[in-house]
């Protein structure tokens, strides 16, 4: 089963792709307290932490349609050990029935991507070349193929399913809720997890929309750990969306490439 490390998976760059509980954290501890395990008890995954990740799964991902930004700091690791950090921005625009935009701008480059219930489309704009490829007529069959046999995933994916709690629930382990902040203004309730590979954070909007208000991401298993991390702004689940938007717009004389190739594309 997908974790939510593969969100993080960036069009062109070299970024990849809990804490312990007690049996009784949520009838014994204060939110935001994370005890250990006590007595040879396997840690746990908080019941509310659990309820409130799967409610903001089911928000998500029973919209027809929505759109939303996100502004991206990721790092990235030279061979050296020293660790980079760098910006992107990422706006989504998807229909369930067959459409999904996806526009990345970042300090390392930009891409664009395209589902138009038939095919998908990666352009990068400082190349005068593009990929495609036939997908299913499914948005989660698109994206089921995306990953495993061509070797790429927009940004965020999890995100785009219409069960994105399938997707990150699989590989948690621990996780238990740390209680309200403030994101940007906004109230929101941080949950932290811990998967085989990483730890991850993620912000909910306390209401009475249930989405994402900040997902912060460390890949334990990587050199020098280095971290993802997206803060969530304008969502809208009535948008009006154009049918052209998921139609690739590509300058005249762009030429047809292999997908792996325009994805490894600097």
């Amino acid at each position: 089963m997908r974790t939510i490390g593969k969100m993080a998976v960036a069009f062109a760059f070299s970024m990849p792709a809990y804490l312990a509980l007690a049996h009784a954290q949520n009838s014994s501890t204060p939110t935001g307290t994370a005890p250990a395990a006590s007595n040879g008890a396997a840690p746990a995954l908080a019941e509310q932490a659990d309820r409130l990740l799967r409610q903001m799964a089911e928000y998500v991902g029973s919209a027809q349609q929505f759109t939303f930004h996100a502004d991206i700091t990721f790092d990235h690791v030279l061979p050296s050990g020293q660790k980079l950090q760098f910006s992107a921005a990422e706006d989504v625009a998807l229909h369930r029935r067959g459409g999904l935009y996806v526009e990345w701008t970042g300090d390392l480059g930009d891409r664009q991507f395209w589902y138009d219930g038939k095919s998908v489309t990666l352009y990068d704009p400082s190349t005068p070349f593009y990929a495609s490829e036939a997908a299913p007529a499914q948005l989660d069959g698109m994206l089921e193929k995306l990953l495993p046999q061509l070797h790429f995933s927009p940004p965020l994916a999890d995100l785009l399913y219409s069960d994105p709690y399938q997707q990150v629930r699989g590989d948690i382990q621990f996780g238990f809720d740390l209680g309200m902040n403030q994101v940007n203004g906004r109230s929101c309730r941080s949950l932290a997890f811990v998967d085989k590979d990483i730890d991850w954070q993620i912000w909910i909007e306390a209401g009475p929309q249930l989405i994402p208000c900040k997902l912060v991401i460390t890949y334990r298993s990587l050199p020098a750990q280095p971290q993802f991390s997206a803060v969530f702004t304008d969502w809208d689940f009535d948008p009006r969306i154009a049918t052209a938007t998921f139609t690739p717009q590509l300058p005249a004389g762009t030429q047809k490439i292999a997908f792996q190739s325009v994805a490894a594309a600097k």
